[in-house]
């Protein structure tokens, strides 16, 4: 890299004293707030990725620091002469100026993940540690999407002669992430319902080494969430196509799907997939968080009320106010998960929603993104549970359509499922939409609930009753965890789980 030497020495400077090129990494969708002003940041490794006459990619290893925790960040940056993209930083050297953009955006980055499945590449880092490639060949290099998806990490998608590959490059690393193991367990049973995989770029080696990405066999097909949506979107605003019957079919089949992964998952053995027992301290520590985010979301929605913009902070304020006034109803719900105590707990998707699953065009179905919730700790993400939370998870993805078509079918904003709370205020068209919306809802979440406890191994002694208390306690608990989330993301948002909670608080048990 002896063109690009001095801008990768003034780079590594930049991340440890530049102010401008913190914000620049801020703005990125995967950072959040992680590198906030409180926060130290520092470079503790890097090696070359490779070299083009235009450009030179290099990874970065750094950490973040605040007063509860450091985060190692996966940096992977690429620095040019001319200015690839608009959004470019600008990074001086000498008299020269330098453009950095995101490393995952490049073909160096491409060519640099196909060359390493296929030889599997071993590259020393600046400290004295091991970039290391390993799995399968995913084929030679053909062309790749400088399009990245930017999400909680990014995704990049490469063409090879082996197919359409993506590679998963995690930003905030976890020591612990297990979705490598999960996707290789899965890979190695055969199992249907996921992408095949291909490999691991990680540093270092062994239990303690940090993945810093995944690559599997693209599939092309939208996420469930968006079949969904606009399934919806064509049934009450276009032209109507049976879309329920279909839906409901697919409900039912994505519930027995959702068994046999956590049939793959189980494992009768010792090791890191054995069932264990969930026990009265795991359904009390469970219970714990829950009023936690809880009492937090309530501090939240108190500040939110004395916001800038009027319509917002009325509705928050009522809604502060309905989720107070029905407290103990809310905890009495949460008991169900007292009804898991005793039952399995193991290795579950722990994310599952509607977004973390590809449809086919044909109808089938691939599970995706088994890090865990974002808003959890790194090491939290990892833990075992009992199978039926990711069972109420989704149930709580199937509100979210919804509210999606409700607030489509009405023309409204994100504040539209408040709405929904207030019958008295629909129209005669307003109140048929509502009220088949819901019919909906809770005929799919029958077909997904009912159809996952037919076939799924470790509740087949349960008596459903128990297993229908323990899933109304997880919804709860996981309304409770979307509250939060959307107060702290998407505050417009947060009519959606203020409505379940209400409408779980007053369901009889």
């Amino acid at each position: 890299m002896a063109a690009f030497a001095a801008a990768v020495e003034a780079l590594e400077k930049a991340l440890r004293q530049s102010v401008g090129l913190r914000v620049w990494l801020g703005s990125r969708r995967w950072c959040g707030g992680t590198l906030g002003r409180d926060v130290e940041f520092a470079v503790k490794d890097r090696a070359p990725i490779g070299e083009s006459a235009d450009e030179a990619v290099v990874f970065y290893l750094g950490v973040a620091k605040d007063p509860n925790a450091s985060v190692p960040i996966h940096l992977p940056l690429a620095v040019s002469a001319a200015k690839p993209e608009p959004e470019a930083f600008e990074l001086p050297v000498g008299s020269e100026r330098f453009f950095v953009t995101e490393g995952e955006r490049t073909e160096t980055f491409a060519r640099f993940l196909v060359d390493g499945f296929r030889d599997g590449l071993s590259i020393r880092t600046a400290g004295g540690d091991v970039l290391r490639f390993s799995g399968e060949s995913i084929g030679g290099f053909r062309s790749h999407d400088p399009r990245a998806e930017d999400s909680s990490n990014v995704v990049v998608r490469v063409v090879t002669s082996a197919g359409e590959v993506v590679f998963k490059s995690y930003k905030l690393l976890d020591i612990r992430n297990r979705e490598p193991e999960i996707l290789l367990r899965l890979h190695q049973g055969k199992f249907r319902h996921a992408p095949v995989y291909r490999g691991e770029l990680a540093l270092g080696e062994g239990p303690d080494r940090l993945v810093l990405g995944i690559a599997t066999d693209r599939v092309d097909a939208p996420d469930a969430f968006t079949w969904f949506t606009a399934g919806w979107r064509e049934e009450l605003l276009g032209t109507p196509a049976d879309f329920e019957r279909t839906s409901l079919d697919t409900a039912a089949v994505l519930g027995e799907a959702t068994a046999e992964l956590h049939d793959a998952l189980l494992d009768r053995h010792p090791g890191p997939f054995q069932a264990e027992s969930f026990s009265q301290e795991d359904a009390d520590a469970a219970t714990k968080a829950a009023l936690s985010n809880l009492s937090d979301s309530l501090r939240r929605l108190a500040a939110l009320a004395k916001g800038p913009e009027p319509r917002l902070a009325e509705l928050t304020a009522e809604s502060r106010a309905l989720v107070f006034e029905n407290r103990e109803r809310i905890e009495t719900a949460l008991g169900g998960l007292q009804a898991c105590a005793g039952t399995a707990k193991g290795v579950t998707h722990a994310d599952l929603h509607l977004g973390q699953v590809l449809r086919t065009d044909r109808g089938d179905l691939f599970f995706i993104d088994f890090e865990g919730e974002p808003e959890r700790a790194p090491g939290a993400r990892s833990a075992k549970l009992p199978f039926l939370r990711d069972v109420a998870t989704m149930g709580r993805s199937f509100a979210y359509v919804k509210h999606y078509a409700w607030r489509e079918a009405t023309g409204g904003d994100a504040t539209a499922a408040w709405r929904f709370l207030h019958r008295q205020d629909w129209s005669p068209e307003e109140d048929t939409v509502a009220r088949r919306l819901a019919a909906w809802e809770a005929a799919a979440v029958e077909r997904y609930t009912r159809t996952y406890l037919t076939r799924a191994e470790p509740y087949a002694s349960v008596e459903p009753d128990q297993a229908m208390r323990a899933i109304r306690g997880w919804t709860m608990e996981k309304a409770l965890y979307e509250l939060r989330y959307e107060l702290k993301h998407r505050p417009q948002n947060i009519f959606i789980p203020v409505e379940g909670l209400l409408s779980l608080a007053r369901t009889p048990s």
